[in-house]
């Protein structure tokens, strides 16, 4: 297993040493320079995962050798060592990308938990960035070919892209309504937050109503504790509800209050439902067979679908 490797950057041949000792101790692989110009030779060839440096050194600051070491790794956390350290130099520091401003004499196991928080990050980071890279190769192209159907269906997605209304996608069972859908939140503002999707047609109404809004503990027999719906899941998200032609009637209102108002209600309770004190702020995309649907109540022109008018699949 590879080795984290830190280089320490000090004038004083005895701290270089300490902190060395120390650190390869720890399973450490640790490389020293005692001026600006030496470790910035020494990052280019070796590429620590993290500097230790001290503010002062023989041909500058730390601060002046930080920026060299950004363009060639931008993302490479420094710590800054002084013996004569100042909350104006502290704030200075971080605010210039330095990662801690550390004080001497330097407590070492202080160090050690320091360097072992920034080397989880960092490696989250990654795995964070590796996933994403993999959910993008993974990710259907929805718009494969040239002919002038995909190119204006295309051309439609890209603009409601951005639009906060909810969409309705329309179109036979097999033409990959999903498929655009996750398209959409894939590509959207709203890429990191939760996608979430469910297939409406043949859910009893009283499964699809718990599942849509959650319920509250005792709202029915076998409600021992409260639940959550998936719009409270979707929140700041994506909801995809497929097949939204086949919601039954007495849900339908519910819906639309959704769909108008951005509000809901848990079942059983008797309060519009608030997520982390703010209404849904979710997107709603709709699917359907027809490129319309009917709900009922007022403004009968915007229902079901954006402003931008229904996506064909």
């Amino acid at each position: 297993m590879a080795r984290n490797k830190i280089l320490v950057v000090d004038d004083e041949a005895g701290l270089r040493f300490g902190v060395r000792d120390f650190l390869e101790l720890q399973g450490y692989e640790i490389d020293e320079a005692a001026s600006c110009s030496d470790a910035q030779q020494l990052f280019r060839n070796s590429r620590p995962d993290v500097v230790i440096a001290d503010y002062l050194l023989p041909d500058g600051t730390a601060l002046d050798l930080l920026p060299r070491l950004k363009e060639i790794d931008s993302d490479i956390p420094l710590l800054i060592l002084t013996a004569h350290g100042s909350i104006d130099l502290a704030v200075r520091a971080i605010k210039e990308g330095a990662e801690q401003f550390l004080t001497k004499p330097l407590e070492l196991p202080a160090l050690l938990v320091i360097l072992q928080r920034i080397l989880e990050n960092k490696r989250n980071l990654h795995k964070q960035l590796a996933n994403k890279s993999r959910e993008v190769r993974r990710a259907i192209d929805p718009f494969v070919g040239t002919s002038p159907g995909i190119r204006a269906l295309a051309e439609q997605a890209r603009k409601v892209l951005f639009t906060e209304s909810p969409i309705l996608i329309h179109g036979e069972t097999g033409t990959g309504k999903g498929v655009l859908a996750r398209w959409l939140h894939a590509n959207s503002q709203r890429s990191e937050e939760a996608f979430v999707d469910l297939n409406c047609a043949g859910l009893s109404r009283e499964l699809l109503e718990t599942e849509l809004f959650g319920h509250e503990k005792g709202a029915f027999t076998s409600a021992t504790a409260s639940k959550q719906g998936l719009f409270e899941v979707a929140h700041r998200g994506t909801i995809f509800l497929d097949e939204i032609g086949d919601v039954d009637l007495q849900i339908q209102p519910k819906l639309l209050k959704v769909l108008e108002e951005k509000r809901f209600r848990r079942v059983g309770d008797v309060r519009d439902r608030q997520v982390d004190r703010k209404r849904f702020q979710g997107r709603p995309l709709l699917s359907h067979q027809h490129d319309s649907f009917d709900l009922p109540g007022p403004a009968r022109e915007d229902r079901g679908h954006s402003r931008a008018g229904p996506i064909p699949a």
